[in-house]
């Protein structure tokens, strides 16, 4: 019966989580479009607000001295993020245009390797951790400078009045933390329910934590393809790649970060450095993204879980 039930509250708690998304995106786009916001501003601010799962998750370990673990979760999140999330996406949907991406994508490839090139003693100290937040400022900054401007066609620009954009920006930060307490609701539910079923700890990391933690950027990225709004969908998600990276600089700075550089250390930064280069090269190609390239980033992204799994069983 129990089994049962929490079953019935992760389907509502999915439900809530669409919908919850759902609005944000579609109130998210109508304030870009009256006020004339750049994308990326909004990618940005959707970006640190969804990484706050990660933030809470690397606090809570690094208090019981298993800062390690908070390492592992924010940087294999970006295998997620740019493999999984961006892999599916552009399975799912139609292609993606990136000319207006081309000049962030080095600096954004700089950041996220940043903290493997610091991280080969084994420890993030608070000279780490600052390290990766400039990086993080600094590269906020140009993408700002660097970025163009939003703008609507004449016959889609919308006649500013105080009160809805007011209510449109109450709405949307009310629906993204719905989105937020209601994927870590999903996390430990599913986490309870697969513990049941006697599923291995190592498949349980694996599948909910990894990807759970980022139930936020899945759920937002998907609806805003459907909103039709591949733009913010795309900004977004680098955004939370590289936010993730000042999250993981925040928590070295509140305590030092200390992790075994291994084989599984070395996979994780070859499988993040060669996802990253190969979006890279694809966003250039053709300055747009493809469905035969997202099948390319979903099977990096799987291959990298199932050398993950082997290394684990050793």
């Amino acid at each position: 019966m129990g089994i049962f039930l929490n079953a019935l509250i992760l389907i509502a708690l999915f439900f809530v989580l669409g919908l919850s998304a759902d609005l944000a995106v579609k109130n998210i786009k109508y304030i870009a479009l009256s006020l004339k916001i750049k994308v990326f501003v909004l990618g940005a601010i959707l970006g640190i607000a969804t990484t706050l799962p990660e933030l809470s998750v690397g606090i809570n370990t690094a208090m019981k001295d298993i800062s390690g673990l908070s390492a592992g979760n924010i940087l294999g999140g970006i295998t997620v993020i740019m493999g999984l999330i961006t892999g599916v996406s552009l399975i799912l949907h139609k292609n993606i245009n990136t000319e207006d991406n081309l000049k962030s994508l080095i600096p954004v490839l700089i950041v996220i390797l940043s903290p493997f090139l610091l991280g080969t003693d084994g420890v993030f100290l608070l000279v780490d951790g600052l390290i990766m937040v400039a990086l993080y400022l600094v590269l906020i900054f140009y993408l700002y400078k660097t970025s163009p401007s939003e703008t609507a066609p004449q016959e889609s620009i919308v006649i500013l009045e105080k009160r809805k954009i007011t209510k449109a920006l109450f709405i949307s930060l009310i629906a993204i933390i719905v989105v937020i307490f209601s994927s870590n609701l999903i996390v430990e539910i599913s986490s309870g329910l697969l513990e049941k079923t006697g599923i291995s700890k190592l498949i349980l990391g694996i599948l909910v934590f990894s990807v759970g933690t980022n139930l936020p950027e899945i759920t937002i990225a998907l609806t805003s393809f459907k909103r039709k709004a591949s733009e913010l969908s795309i900004s977004f998600l680098i955004s939370s790649a590289f936010t993730n990276i000042f999250a993981l600089g925040l928590l070295a700075i509140f305590k030092p970060i200390t992790f075994q550089v291994n084989l599984a250390y070395y996979v994780l930064a070859f499988f993040i450095a060669l996802i990253m280069i190969l979006f890279v090269i694809f966003a250039f190609s053709d300055k747009k993204l493809s469905r035969r390239e997202g099948f390319v980033l979903l099977g990096l992204y799987l291959i990298f879980l199932a050398i993950n799994i082997f290394l684990a069983g050793r």
